[in-house]
């Protein structure tokens, strides 16, 4: 032992920076699958820690105070929510803000911290009238910054009733103008893009509130949290009603459908941290072997001192348990240092803490793991070389490909045979290299290398390009009326089809059916112009009686696939009709029509005509079951616009005449 030890100390004062070269590599590699396994962790699990300690089950709208929201037994709490009646607001910022996507709103002080999440610069001084949060979307759309002010005209309260009752644009805000300067980034729930129309914030002060809010008009709303949680959204919705709220749409669903679109990032890390973990265990394993083949050449010395074999394979792993302990410390170290780069994308604004995380299970774990990985490549290595007589080992390792030999026979030009046996053969002695893994580590690094370039460049193509994920129309019309209350539906399509500008129009109503005991959404359409503006993923869009399409979450809930006969139960005047229609496509809902029932994957499509011969028993009563459903139904209008300037500018003008 003595001797042993007398040569570990000469081999490190001799070899301490290759030592220290390798643990360095050790380090990176297990430093970079330790900080992927933690993104992927920290990214699949930020909305869900968003919404448990910012997020709401349901919203509330109502044209005025109803404080017997919060004692309905299915409500744990509800926070009023003030929105202001807003003009065409104006500010130094990337692009001018669309009137009709900004919403001023006053949250009371005690709330707006639960309610929202601060991600950069603070919150505002409550007695300043002046200070505004403003939304993450404000800062991605529209380049909006802490110091940004933002010039709101607001309407008086006199015009409450005009604004009710507008007919296709509103009249112009009469009210103060309010100059508000934005001293903090928020994220909200209901921010989050969730395949519908952008949410676009600003949040004042209680100051705000006392001066502004009694000259000017506004309409309250509530975010409630259920008692239940998404479980007790049906038992709310039915007490709901008796208040006569003007809506109260599930907030749950648009949640889970921001949590499934954050998914992939998640995967995306974790198949990155598999592809680097491989690459390096390749390249650790052939340093490795190259290491203890150097080291190798002095055992014959060190054999004439006494020491055995058995020794010598002791003193290769005392080695490669110095530098596999230096490596996991490192990787440990690297992992911690490299977490503020993650999460990325949406999950970047819902992670509370975008600073330093610790993931103790996957740092400790994961370095501990390294740290037996290492030592286990290192075994082979040690007992190989500390066997192996020299003369043996030299004659194994220059023993010549066979593709060298080949050619070589072949007559191959000698600058093609010396770089295929550089390439192919391991050599010996000190220039020996382990090929097998040299080429194994090359081409994992390349596969993780063009696996990450891909699925980068995949996400952000289908991000840009909404008509891959079902949003294949820019404008949606829907409400009491397209063109808001007392324009009717008609002169609306009459406008849109006058129009170059607009390539396509699709008309269509949602409706309650239940699909093997499953309550869904189904949207009867028909194109006016140009195909149905539905994205199809599987198969084709229903155009007959008979017919349904599903979406994809919906196929999975119900255990059907495209050609199933599915059995669907319409609510009807009167009653009830079971039909059993057959499945022909699969289809994508970017929003739910004004309902929080479909949405991407969840919902149901059919065609007008096949919705009504379904839901309506043939015979005299049919026609009279079809005007019901009609009357009952509020049509929406999907519009598609041409690229360009001119498209940019039919939606802005669309979206001041019909602001529905």
């Amino acid at each position: 032992m003595g001797a042993l030890k007398l040569v570990l100390r000469a081999e490190f004062r001799r070899r301490w920076r290759s030592w220290l070269a390798l643990a360095a590599l050790i380090a990176v590699v297990s430093g970079l699958v330790l900080f992927a396994t933690t993104a992927g962790r920290r990214t699949a699990s930020a909305f869900p820690r968003f919404i448990a300690a910012h997020g709401y089950d349901a919203e509330v709208y109502s044209l005025g105070p109803l404080p017997e929201l919060a004692k309905l037994p299915s409500v744990a709490s509800a926070v009023e929510v003030i929105d202001e009646a807003n003009g065409q607001p104006t500010c130094s910022c990337r692009r001018q803000i669309n009137s009709n996507e900004l919403t001023l709103g006053w949250v009371p002080a005690a709330a707006l911290g639960r309610f929202t999440q601060i991600v950069s610069g603070h919150m505002p001084d409550q007695s300043s009238p002046d200070q505004v949060l403003a939304s993450f979307t404000l800062q991605q759309d529209y380049g909006v910054r802490v110091g940004t002010v933002i010039r709101v005209p607001l309407y008086a309260a006199s015009q409450y009733a005009a604004l009710n009752n507008a007919v296709g644009a509103s009249p112009p805000p009469k009210g103060p103008t309010v100059s508000l300067r934005v001293v903090g980034i928020e994220a909200a729930e209901i921010e989050f893009p969730s395949g519908q129309t952008p949410v676009y914030d600003l949040y004042a002060t209680q100051a705000f509130a006392r001066s502004v809010l009694p000259r000017t008009a506004n309409f309250p709303a509530y975010l409630v949290r259920l008692r239940h949680g998404a479980g007790g959204y049906a038992l709310f919705q039915a007490e709901a009603k008796a208040l006569n709220v003007g809506g109260a749409p599930n907030l749950d669903t648009p949640a889970s459908l921001v949590e499934s679109s954050v998914h992939p990032q998640a995967i995306g890390w974790w198949v990155l941290a598999v592809l680097a973990g491989l690459s390096g265990l390749a390249v650790i394993s052939q340093a490795l072997s190259r290491q203890s083949v150097v080291e190798g050449d002095d055992y014959p010395t060190y054999g004439a001192l006494g020491l055995s074999t058995r020794q010598l394979s002791a003193l290769a792993m005392a080695r490669t348990i110095v530098v596999a302990l230096l490596g996991a410390l490192g990787g440990v170290v690297i992992g911690a240092l490299l977490s503020p780069l993650a999460p990325v994308g949406e999950a970047r604004w819902a992670e509370p803490s975008r600073g330093f995380s610790l993931d103790v299970l996957v740092l400790l774990g994961g370095g501990l793991a390294s740290l037996i990985v290492v030592v286990v490549l290192g075994l082979w290595p040690a007992f190989r070389v500390a066997r192996l007589q020299r003369g043996a080992d030299d004659a194994r390792q220059r023993k010549p490909s066979v593709v060298v030999e080949a050619m070589a026979s072949a007559g191959a030009a000698p600058a093609m045979v010396v770089g295929a046996r550089h390439a192919l053969e391991r050599g010996h002695g000190a220039t020996s290299v382990p090929v097998g893994t040299a080429l194994l580590g090359s081409v994992l690094a390349v596969t993780a290398l063009c696996a990450t370039a891909v699925f980068g460049a995949s996400l952000s193509h289908l991000t840009a390009t909404p008509a891959l994920y079902g949003d294949r129309f820019q404008l949606a019309l829907y409400g009491q009326g397209p063109g808001g209350p007392g324009v009717p539906t008609a002169k609306v399509i009459k406008v849109l089809e006058q129009d170059p500008a607009v390539a396509g129009i699709s008309i269509g109503f949602g409706r309650a059916v239940s699909i093997h005991g499953t309550s869904i959404q189904v949207l009867a359409g028909q194109p006016i112009r140009g195909p149905i503006l539905l994205s199809t993923i599987g198969g084709r869009f229903p155009d007959a009686a008979g017919q349904i399409a599903l979406g994809s979450t919906t196929l999975r809930d119900v255990g059907a696939h495209i050609g199933s006969l599915v059995p669907a139960t319409f609510v009807v005047p009167g009653g009830t009709r079971t039909v059993r229609l057959r499945v022909v496509g699969e289809v994508a809902f970017p929003i739910g029509f004004g309902n929080e029932n479909t949405g991407l994957g969840t919902g149901a499509a059919m065609s007008i005509k096949g919705f009504l011969d379904a839901a309506c028993v043939p015979g005299r009563s049919h026609e009279k079951c079809v005007a019901a459903i009609k009357s009952q139904s509020s049509p929406t209008l999907l519009v598609s616009v041409v690229p360009g300037q001119r498209g940019h500018a039919a939606i802005t003008r669309y979206e001041n005449t019909f602001p529905n």
